[in-house]
């Protein structure tokens, strides 16, 4: 696990990586700003709360085959996917509720909405060489419009739940594909300070802020018991690792730990045991701090956490690490 100091020294690797990309998207949004968070929390205001269910994008989510056991329960409350699984739910018959975007990546997040201008990128094998939809590891093009059409059939059903932080190209793509869009802009470090990145934001555009725990999955969780007052929060495909074997080339953060220990990418991976699984999974640093922001989270959060993801390394104080099929009837019981 990571020391504090550790914590500190992501924490403000990351502020300096995205806040400044983030702020110059968050101008460049302006025009696109209308509806926000709090016009979803005014609409749910005095409807029957509803458990959420939290899809978000890591391989346990095809590896357990989640989205066929959500399926077959008859889930009736609402489905939240971060946007890397969206096209994962869609191909399976799946219609998440909201979709929550927060990345500032300038390409690369464009992709999980179907990517209008996929050929006119830069080269770059991110998609290839992971698991996150490994739908998308081959024959990208012909993928990718397959997307774009799926994305196009079902937006209109879907909610955004847009970052002020994103590319405006994936206002434009959600827009496009008929999306309502509700925004909000990211915490990126404590707003009371004078020079806050978040309190500079806020003030430009008057857009609730919101926790996101540095990923779009926290976000999608935050989302779930902040804004929709979910008393019960499912997680399926929060892995914040990946899988026992796993190549550090098949990770995510590949590039990041390329640049940090340029001789021997290896070191920068960390093995850590779950004894729910009996099995010793592999992460890294980013990954390692998105694990250990939640669980700080966890604890203070107003609903009760269940990670049915069944891989990974989500366990600890706040969150209740059960079998998928547990958790659904807990919450269809209770």
């Amino acid at each position: 696990m990571l020391n504090e100091e550790q914590l500190k020294a992501i924490s403000g690797a990351t502020l300096k990586k995205t806040a400044e990309i983030g702020l110059k998207h968050a101008r460049e949004n302006l025009p696109y700003i209308e509806n926000t968070i709090r016009d979803i929390k005014k609409d749910i205001f005095d409807k029957p709360a509803k458990p959420a269910l939290v899809i978000s994008a890591g391989p346990s989510l095809h590896l357990k085959e989640s989205i066929e056991s959500i399926k077959r329960s008859g889930f009736s409350g609402y489905i939240v996917t971060a946007d890397g699984s969206l096209g994962y739910c869609l191909r399976n018959g799946v219609v998440p509720d909201y979709v929550v975007t927060v990345d500032p990546h300038p390409h690369r997040i464009i992709r999980w909405f179907g990517d209008p201008k996929l050929t006119k990128r830069p080269e770059d094998d991110y998609f290839k060489r992971q698991d996150l939809d490994p739908v998308m590891n081959n024959d990208e093009v012909t993928r990718n419009d397959e997307l774009i059409e799926l994305v196009n059939g079902y937006g209109s059903q879907i909610k955004a739940v847009i970052s002020t932080s994103v590319s405006p190209e994936i206002t434009k793509r959600c827009i496009e594909a008929g999306m309502d869009l509700y925004w909000w802009n990211p915490l990126y470090d404590d707003y009371e300070r004078p020079e806050s990145c978040s309190k500079r934001v806020y003030q430009q555009n008057k857009v609730p802020c919101m926790v996101t725990g540095g990923n779009v999955g926290t976000s999608a969780w935050v989302f779930s018991h902040v804004i929709l007052n979910s008393p019960e929060v499912l997680l399926v495909g929060m892995d914040f690792s990946y899988p026992p074997g796993t190549n550090v080339k098949n990770t995510q953060y590949y590039d990041m730990l390329k640049e940090i220990f340029f001789e021997n990418p290896e070191k920068g991976l960390i093995e850590i045991y779950n004894p729910y699984l009996k099995e010793t999974w592999i992460t890294d640093l980013a990954y390692c701090w998105y694990n250990e922001i939640f669980l700080k989270m966890a604890p203070l959060a107003s609903c009760k956490t269940y990670n049915c993801t069944e891989g990974g390394i989500l366990f600890g104080k706040g969150v209740e690490f059960v079998p998928l099929s547990t958790g659904l009837e807990r919450i269809t019981s209770g």
